[in-house]
């Protein structure tokens, strides 16, 4: 049973009590983990791709939903068509990915350098060098759990904020894969004082920042020619820490490999304007994942209310009907 406040809002967290359906849920998950793990890798692969297909044809609201984004990135720029493969192949890549992500047992400190290939890796240690820690920026492109769990073995110390499970059981199986390497996490509730302490540690404190923002520290910078509300978080704690910024993603290679290509470091104008400067870096932010978008897009999550919030504090976006073009 959900918990829910006063208010009638459900608190963060994963659910205080075990039901039935927690139970179900749980072993269903290990069930197909444990079916993937003794498949050949290329073969659990390709279930996840029938899986995420799958899930593409049965919900009619996400498939909306990642159309009305491909019309305000590409415009008339892609035709019905071509939108409607690319949604398929991002629902594919996802279901790839998540059949990876439940194989993360077969990957070690010894043999994972044979699922990623690494690219600009020292910006991690030069950024270290400075005694601030490094916030990692990246967003739910690629398989983002694969760079953590390889950042782990590369002996980068790194916390990865992540939103907790609402299931007891399912939450408890995911951050154990996730601290495989020996990562910690930082669940997003009251979250800044852990990211100032591991930061003070000189620690990697890893954020994604591709997603709609509903809370009131919400600010709103142009994706793709729209205002979107976007955290500024990241900005705002390299202002406060001197912390500088990696931006990276992981990038599909095939045969569930991935390139793991990091930007150059983004360092604070700790003499500019507070809000200014959090401006500038979250719209650098922003600028990086439309380019990477740009270049690969069947691996971004189009199926993300990106756009849910208007600066109004409306919600009509998502609720306009779409007209297909020919």
């Amino acid at each position: 049973m959900s918990r829910r406040t006063r208010s009638g809002k459900r608190p963060p967290g994963p659910d205080s009590k075990l039901t039935f359906v927690h139970w179900l849920q749980y072993l269903a998950l290990r069930f197909l983990a444990l079916v993937f793990n003794l498949m050949p890798f290329f073969l659990a692969r390709a279930c996840g791709r029938g899986v995420g297909r799958l899930f593409l044809s049965l919900f009619r609201r996400k498939r909306e939903i990642g159309l009305l984004n491909l019309d305000q990135v590409f415009q008339d720029n892609l035709t019905e068509s071509e939108k409607h493969l690319l949604l398929k192949q991002c629902l594919a890549h996802f279901g790839n990915m998540m059949a990876e992500t439940l194989c993360f047992s077969q990957i070690n400190s010894s043999n994972f350098l044979k699922y990623v290939e690494l690219d600009n890796i020292g910006q991690f240690y030069k950024g270290r060098e400075l005694g601030n820690g490094v916030i990692l920026c990246s967003a739910h492109y690629g398989n983002w759990e694969i760079m953590n769990l390889a950042l782990g073995y590369m002996n980068l110390p790194m916390s990865a904020m992540a939103r907790p499970m609402d299931n007891p059981l399912v939450h408890g199986y995911i951050e154990r894969l996730r601290r495989r390497s020996g990562n910690g996490v930082i669940y997003k509730h009251r979250s800044v004082r852990k990211i100032l302490s591991n930061l003070a540690e000189n620690r990697v404190v890893g954020i994604v920042n591709d997603q709609d923002v509903h809370d009131h520290n919400r600010i709103f910078v142009d994706f793709f020619g729209r205002p979107a509300a976007t955290t500024p978080l990241p900005a705002a704690v390299s202002y406060k820490t001197g912390a500088p910024i990696v931006v990276g993603y992981s990038i599909p290679l095939g045969k569930g490999r991935y390139r793991l290509r990091f930007h150059e470091l983004i360092h604070p104008n700790k003499d500019a304007d507070k809000d200014e400067e959090i401006l500038r870096i979250s719209t650098l932010l922003n600028a990086h994942l439309e380019q990477q978008i740009r270049d690969a897009p069947p691996y971004w999550m189009w199926i993300h209310q990106r756009y849910k919030t208007d600066v109004d504090g409306k919600r009509t976006f998502y609720k306009q009907k779409r007209t297909p073009k020919a």
